[in-house]
Order: C-alpha cells, then structure tokens, then sequence
C-alpha cells in the first residue's frame, strides 16, 4: 500500500510540476483533447495572479506556490519509499504540499483543475489519517 501512497504523492507532484510547462494549442487537442485532463496547465489558463501562456510564461507568485508543492510531495513520496527523507515527516509534507496544490488550483480554476484538486484532497485524507489505507 505504501508504493500506492507514493504514486499518489508522485500524481500530486506532476500536476504541480505542469504548471512550469503549460501545453500549447495544438498540444491540447492530442489524444482527442483528452492529455489536457492529465497535464491540467495550458496556454490561456489565468487566475487572480495573471495568465498562463506558452509565449512569455507563467505568473511568478504561481511558479512558485508550484515549485513548492511539487517539491513537498516529491519528498512526502521519497519519505513513504524510506528514500533519503525520514519516514515520519511524511505526513506533514504531504498535507503541506497537498494543501498548496489545492491553493494553485483554485486560483486558476477550470474543469481542468477539479481532478488535481481531487487527488489533492484525497493526499490530504490519507496523510491525516481520515482515509485509512492499510500498511501506511
């Protein structure tokens, strides 16, 4: 259960980390316009801190938030492994980095975005325990 845990922190930190690299037109429409669902960022998207574009690039306040939580879930992940981060701090760096996702998304909000903020919620019920799964 615990390798499941870490796909989902790992989901949590792709969907994250798309926001530094958002598709482009032609790219939207792939795979019957369905790769936007999996890679939630695209040229167009904004939000109370400005416009996502493929062009001149991202809002930085966003860039951040982003980078943060990808990095957060990365070693949420890397801690539920027993990779070079303490097994305990888990938790904690996952609801941090889980929580800051929800924030991004919200702040760009589109249909694109209710599915990272799903497993969003669904990271953060698993590491307060509220979602019990067993082995973790």
């Amino acid at each position: 259960m615990r390798w499941l845990v870490a796909a989902l922190l790992v989901l949590g930190a792709h969907f994250a980390a798309s926001y530094l690299v958002p598709l482009d037109r032609p790219s939207q429409a792939a795979f019957g316009g369905l790769l936007r669902w999996a890679w939630p960022w695209s040229d167009g998207d904004g939000g109370p801190l400005g416009r996502v574009t493929v062009g001149s690039g991202v809002p930085f306040p966003g860039l951040v938030i982003a980078g943060t939580a990808a990095l957060l879930l990365l070693m949420a992940a890397m801690g539920v492994a027993g990779w070079w981060v303490p097994g305990s701090w888990w938790r904690a760096l996952a609801v941090a980095g889980a929580s800051l996702l929800v924030v991004l998304m919200l702040l760009f909000i589109g249909p694109t975005k209710l599915l990272p903020i799903a497993f969003a919620l669904l990271t953060i019920a698993v590491a307060t325990g509220r979602l019990r799964l067993a082995g973790v």
